[in-house]
């Protein structure tokens, strides 16, 4: 079975969605198939994985359109008289291992539907198998591609979609970024996912015989992204680092505990381990201890990687080149681009260790 990985802050503006692409890529380096599920209406990570050109005839070509996650349910959501049914997912652009189960900006259309039949507990037989059709529509599809690890890209909110989706995942990554808002996200997102867990252990047994249950899993927290910041020596940058430390402080002594008591964290010793197996070749200043890695802003190679369709870590001389990156600029870009490889790096190995069975509680 896939191990389904949410990503995940209901403050927007974090780097998620560029987060899931460039770790999805590093998990398919160490052998893995991976499924991206786009479940944010913006429908970003779908364009970003599938290449712009590729991503605007995905929804005009009649063979293909209807295949993504909006369409892929309706038969449940909309009381149509049909099953699910899998069908074959895009592969990312560059890589054959990187599948893509694709949104559509009408996703959050379902937010109704989804939200009654959560708040009725099953009570109308009629909505039974609602809050249990998207996470069996994921199930199928990562059957039929063989899938190692799935990441799902929520939407910045705290909608039934979102709790839906998050229950039916395994393990979740935090991604802050160093502004006030996300400090105060970062303070107050443990309640809301432990609400959402306490309604899953009191409605689990309602739905148990319905054709599509809910997920039996518990999510368990892997860790904070600190994204977009800089690194250059400069007043900001210090107030970023500054920031940082913050979070770091919020994740240790509110969001930590709180996902704790839940029985939402992996064992102690595993993020320490993680911490150790990994501080002296990430920058010095990455210290926090649920941190999988210090993120710093990709600047104009978010441009060059855009046009190459590969994720920023797998830039190339003909990358470059194309982007006309040349000379001084160019030798930057390489030293910057061999960070970043070991930063994703750090961060998937991170994650198989902290996602595996030996470090769940």
């Amino acid at each position: 079975m896939s191990t389904r990985i949410a990503i995940f802050n209901h403050k927007g503006g974090t780097g998620k969605t560029v987060s899931a692409y460039n770790i999805g890529w590093k998990l398919t380096e160490h052998g893995n198939k991976v499924l991206l599920v786009d479940g944010d209406s913006q429908v970003n990570l779908t364009a970003l994985a599938l290449g712009f050109d590729v991503f605007d005839k995905y929804y005009e070509d009649d063979s293909t359109k209807s295949k993504n996650i909006k369409d892929g349910v309706s038969p449940v959501l909309e009381g149509k008289p049909s099953a699910l049914e899998p069908f074959d997912c895009p592969s990312a652009a560059n890589n054959p291992n990187l599948f893509v189960l694709p949104g559509h900006a009408e996703l959050a259309a379902y937010e109704g539907q989804i939200s009654l039949a959560q708040e009725t507990g099953g009570t109308l037989s009629v909505m039974k198998n609602l809050p249990g059709a998207l996470q069996a529509f994921i199930g199928m599809i990562e059957a039929q591609h063989e899938i190692d690890y799935t990441l799902i890209d929520l939407n910045p909110g705290l909608g039934a979609i979102n709790q839906n989706l998050f229950i039916a995942s395994d393990a979740f990554i935090v991604p802050t970024n160093p502004d006030p808002f996300s400090l105060m996200a970062v303070g107050t997102l443990g309640n809301h996912l432990v609400r959402w867990m306490n309604w899953k252990d009191a409605n689990f047994h309602k739905f148990e015989d319905a054709d599509y249950p809910l997920h039996a899993s518990r999510p368990v927290f892997l860790g904070t992204l600190n994204s977009r910041f800089n690194k250059h020596a400069s007043k900001a940058a210090r107030k970023f680092d500054e920031r940082i430390a913050q979070i770091d402080e919020q994740v240790e002594q509110r969001l930590v505990p709180t996902l704790q008591a839940a029985g939402m964290t992996a064992k102690p010793e595993c993020y320490q381990r993680a911490f150790d197996e990994w501080k002296d070749k990430l920058a010095a200043d990455n210290k926090g201890l649920h941190a999988l890695a210090r993120i710093p802003d990709f600047q104009g190679l978010i441009h060059t990687a855009n046009l190459a369709d590969l994720p920023i870590f797998k830039l190339d001389d003909t990358a470059l080149k194309a982007d006309n990156i040349q000379g001084v600029v160019k030798e930057k870009a390489i030293r910057n681009i061999e960070s970043f490889d070991v930063i994703y790096e750090a961060i998937a190995s991170k994650i198989e260790m902290l996602a595996s069975n030996d470090c769940r509680i």
